[in-house]
């Protein structure tokens, strides 16, 4: 705990403090802001902190990779920056949609676990009444249906607190105009109005001016987002004409009076019309046209959730949930889709030749079957392509079935996978969608799967390099070398981490043929974005030439690793290079070897892609990518050696 709150506070001091944090969130591996200045962020600095493997900016996100135990650091950052920051941004100007999409993610992720929760309590508790184990008009009923509906019922406040939180301005001042906005007197109207009782709307100021719509803003979306982000300009444009000794309580005052008239008149209706407009779309097309629907949506999942418009659905989903009582469109597609992807990682599992692929298939497999698809997806399906493409096809044939049916869910879940089944009960106590349930997560996953099986795919060869050999290219020397190691197998392996951090590049691009070809041996090559080498194991130091340009490692598991920087730098006579470490030295992983000037030696017409060779391959049964491609960070698992 005390290791995690150091990591933490040195995180935010190096990131410019909790001033300089606009918003403060995390996925599964990564702490992530939005920082307000990017020049008071120390990037360099933050990567020496212990406990932090890597940082950098990807767009306008500073990102810092903490691994496994990102959850835990994150609860320790959160208690010194709480999501609240002041002053203006400074920086690279975003794209209107990944703006979009950041702003999305950054107001819903906060709430999924609330939404999650509850989505899933909701769902058990419509399969108890299915199966008769619940009477609704019993006592438990009410009070279990309270604590799973509360989320979805006052969702305006929710949102409300993560608008604000997201665009700097006060949550208790945005918490008044949701509170406004759910206030019994305009609740109760929609009510009566909703009953059949005559009701007119309110004129606000007796004028005539501005009569106020009666509407019902509970589990609504886009109306609160609105009206939150209107308080924001008019309470700071307020505060500029207040004089400050009365600022506390007139700022305030006066931008309420102008933002809820506003919100009631305008952007309430407005917001509300634009979310049934959207929903209104989607539900047009899946009941005009539900396997066409059903077939894009499901089938073009994975492409959704890469690019992150997944986000862009959760207001879609709620508001079908809100203004239908039930989702066709969002959760059902996305069900069908992450199952696929765990079929069809299955189907890899059993296919492959691959030990180390075989393990991670499994894994990466059962993780899509709870809901988390990113490991099977990127770390199986993609890299093989055939696999996705096969769950593509699977889940649009699926999904264009359950858009012609009618496939539904009744609430919403964070996690999208088996747990999601009972969001399938009808409330009604109507069994046909939870049956269909249980069938689609049937089909979902053994259509990938059997495909995968039948079909196939290009296996990870056994030289480790990427591609796979046609087997006519393999002569029968090189099979008798492969017989010869399998047979010495022991099923050890060894791994070795990333020497710095930069781009994976396959060693077959690199232009020195003696690499390429793996003529010294099985590696990979990463083009570097710092100015140091790290020991990739731990160990002994076995050669340093003069010119300081590469190192040979003695592994303390009998490996023998080469790292050399940049092509023909041994030119440069040690020019650009400072080796700290002499021959023979132990060093342990993680441990500065080499620093170099990377911009002095690109000056000089050389190149800096840098290149990490398993000089004893012949010894393993084979040497595998962990990571083939994209950003890698200093210490992250780069290559399998198997024994």
């Amino acid at each position: 705990m005390s290791s995690h709150k150091e990591t933490a506070k040195q995180v935010v001091e190096k990131i410019g403090g909790r001033e300089n944090v606009n918003q403060a969130w995390h996925c599964v591996t990564r702490l992530r802001f939005n920082v307000n200045d990017r020049e008071k962020v120390q990037v360099e600095d933050i990567k020496k902190i212990n406990g932090v493997m890597g940082a950098q900016f990807s767009g306008d996100q500073f990102q810092v990779i903490i691994g496994n135990k990102v959850a835990d650091v994150f609860a320790e950052v959160e208690s010194l920056v709480g999501g609240l920051a002041g002053g203006e941004r400074k920086g690279e100007k975003q794209g209107v949609v990944s703006l979009v999409m950041d702003f999305i993610s950054g107001i819903f992720s906060p709430i999924l676990p609330a939404l999650a929760g509850a989505g899933l309590l909701k769902g058990f508790i419509a399969l108890f009444v299915t199966l008769g184990w619940l009477s609704t008009e019993g006592d438990t009923y009410q009070v279990l249906n309270a604590i799973g509906d509360s989320v979805f019922y006052f969702m305006p406040f929710f949102l409300a607190v993560s608008s604000a939180r997201k665009i700097r301005t006060n949550e208790y001042l945005a918490l008044t105009v949701a509170g406004t906005l759910m206030y019994p007197t305009f609740i109760n109207a929609y009510n009566e109005l909703a009953a059949g009782g005559q009701v007119q709307g309110f004129d606000l100021f007796g004028l005539g001016i501005i009569n106020i719509p009666i509407i019902n803003y509970a589990s609504s979306v886009i109306p609160i987002i609105l009206s939150v982000i209107l308080l924001k300009y008019v309470y700071e444009f307020v505060k500029k004409f207040v004089p400050s000794a009365v600022s506390l309580m007139f700022s305030s005052m006066i931008a309420l009076l102008i933002v809820m008239p506003l919100a009631f008149w305008l952007i309430g209706p407005l917001g509300t019309n634009i979310g049934n407009m959207l929903s209104g779309i989607f539900a047009w097309l899946f009941e005009h046209a539900g396997p066409v629907g059903g077939l894009l949506m499901a089938g073009l999942m994975p492409i959704i959730v890469m690019t992150g418009m997944h986000y862009a659905f959760a207001p879609i989903a709620i508001q079908n949930l809100s203004q239908f009582g039930y989702d066709n469109i969002i959760s059902p597609m996305m069900f069908i889709s992450n199952l696929a992807q765990g079929g069809a990682a299955f189907g890899v599992a059993v296919r492959t030749k691959n030990k180390q692929l075989k393990q991670l298939a499994v894994s990466a497999g059962i993780s899509a079957i709870v809901g988390i698809t990113e490991p099977a997806m990127y770390g199986v399906n993609m890299k093989l392509k055939k696999p996705l493409i096969y769950a593509m096809i699977s889940s649009g044939i699926l999904g264009a079935f359950a858009g012609w049916y009618g496939f539904k869910t009744f609430t919403m879940s964070g996690l999208v996978g088996i747990f999601t089944i009972p969001a399938f009960a009808d409330p009604s106590g109507a069994m046909g969608s939870l049956i269909f349930a249980i069938i689609f997560f049937a089909l979902s996953i053994m259509l990938p799967f059997i495909m995968v099986i039948i079909l196939g795919f290009e296996d990870l060869p056994e030289d480790g390099a990427g591609t796979a050999k046609p087997a006519a290219e393999k002569d029968a020397q090189a099979a008798d070398k492969t017989e010869e190691k399998k047979a010495a197998a022991t099923g050890k392996q060894v791994i070795v981490q990333s020497p710095l951090k930069g781009t994976i590049v396959p060693l077959a691009e690199v232009s020195d043929p003696t690499f390429a070809q793996e003529i010294m041996g099985k590696g990979i090559a990463i083009e570097p974005d710092e100015n140091r080498v790290v020991a990739p194991v731990s160990g002994s130091i076995m050669v340093l030439p003069d010119s300081q340009h590469a190192v040979g490692i003695k592994g303390d598991n009998g490996e023998e690793i080469l790292i050399h920087v940049g092509i023909d730098t041994v030119t440069l006579k040690g020019k650009h290079f400072k080796g700290l470490v002499n021959e023979g030295d132990s060093i342990e992983v993680g441990q500065t070897l080499i620093e170099f000037d990377r911009e002095a030696i690109r000056k000089e017409d050389l190149q800096t892609v840098t290149m990490m060779i398993v000089t004893n391959t012949s010894e393993y049964l084979d040497v595998l990518a962990i990571n083939q491609s994209g950003t890698i960070f200093e210490g992250e698992q780069l290559l399998t050696l198997v024994k």
